[in-house]
């Protein structure tokens, strides 16, 4: 009988320390740069509240960034007082994202336009930071006409052009030659508005890889997101970044977990989960786990992941079902009620080795971990 039944089915537990050593980490290498985690997305999964609280608590960060102003305006109830940066997406609340103070990406006319009649209503100067668009094709001012363009916006009397800022396409590879093209794209924005004496504060364009693959990327902001959940961007980055700062090092700040809800004993020749897709070649011991596919647990695990109990490895038999999994636990001594790692800081289960099994990228992993789990430091 299960003896936890008040206990959820999982749970993500996040490190502090872990986060704090990061922070410092590329704070040594930013240095005179402000540092901004990016906290969107429920924080790639960690939590987006939970380390709001302990960024704004911590000296080293400057401002946080996130997706939308709906995110932005739920921090500031929240009581989050460090500066917010909305970098993607203006839905709902831009008249109570001005009156709270909120910096919001600006990249067409139109909505400059908006806030600026916001601004007027409110008697208050909309905070606006100008996306650029130097290569990457999505979101950002890309015209001809660009310096007439920020010129017109400089100009409107409810409107403070706080930062202007452009976003990488492929930092995270050890070919730095685009990167490099979109830098000099950005810079020469930069000087030409600067020769037009329009003075922007926040000049940012670096991305977490960004930051460690050249100090030329500072400018007066960073943005810093994969790196402070302790993850890196790429196999490259990590590479080049321990070739340049052999002091560098990063602490994933995430461990999955569950409870083990049923064990059973099956005989050789049974067949395990949805489709039969795995047959048993022996008497085989089996553990039954209340975590599946809606919780994040990606269904491409089925019959080639493992988990972790007792320090040692179970592998995944079946198929990865909605709610429930099930693994191997022949010759190990564990009991119902027995805990079990999903994804944490062990080989086999991180979660670049997870991404790997499921041929997709770490961001993805952590971020699809369903945000109703509960979360605790």
């Amino acid at each position: 009988m299960q003896k936890h039944k008040s206990s959820p089915a999982s749970w993500v537990q996040i490190d502090k320390e872990a986060l704090e050593h990061n922070i410092r980490m590329y704070k040594n290498i930013t240095r005179h740069a402000l540092l901004a985690p990016v906290i969107k997305s429920n924080a790639y999964g960690h939590g987006m509240e939970l380390i709001a609280k302990i960024c704004d608590q911590n000296p080293l960060v400057d401002m946080l960034c996130v997706v939308s102003v709906r995110e932005a305006l739920l921090l500031r109830r929240e009581g989050i007082t460090k500066p917010l940066l909305v970098i993607s997406i203006l839905d709902d609340g831009l008249e109570e994202a001005v009156a709270h103070d909120i910096d919001l990406v600006a990249y067409d006319l139109e909505t400059i336009t908006e806030l600026n009649a916001i601004g007027q209503r409110l008697n208050k100067k909309a905070q606006i930071h100008l996306k650029f668009d130097t290569g990457l094709s999505r979101l950002g001012l890309h015209s001809d006409n660009l310096l007439a363009l920020v010129e017109q916006i400089h100009s409107l009397p409810f409107i403070t052009i706080r930062g202007i800022f452009t976003h990488f396409a492929e930092s995270e590879s050890d070919d730095q030659t685009f990167t490099n093209h979109q830098l000099t794209q950005f810079n020469t924005l930069l000087a030409e508005l600067d020769a037009r004496e329009i003075h922007i504060p926040l000049k940012h364009s670096a991305c977490t890889a960004a930051i460690t693959a050249s100090t030329a990327n500072h400018c007066t902001m960073v943005r810093l997101g994969i790196g402070l959940y302790g993850l890196w961007p790429s196999q490259e980055n990590k590479q080049l970044t321990e070739q340049l700062y052999p002091n560098f090092s990063l602490k994933p700040a995430m461990t999955w977990k569950t409870r083990i809800i049923q064990i059973k004993d099956i005989p050789a020749g049974s067949y395990i989960g949805y489709d039969r897709s795995h047959q048993v070649d022996r008497p085989t011991r089996l553990a039954i786990l209340p975590v599946g596919y809606w919780d994040g647990f990606d269904r491409r695990l089925s019959n080639k992941g493992q988990v972790l109990i007792n320090n040692q490895l179970a592998p995944i038999r079946g198929k990865v079902a909605m709610n429930l999994c099930i693994v191997d636990i022949t010759g190990l001594d564990v009991s119902v009620d027995h805990e079990v790692t999903l994804l944490g800081n062990h080989q086999d289960i991180t979660a670049d080795d997870i991404a790997g099994l499921c041929e997709t990228i770490n961001y993805e992993i952590v971020t699809r971990i369903n945000p109703l789990l509960p979360r605790t430091i």
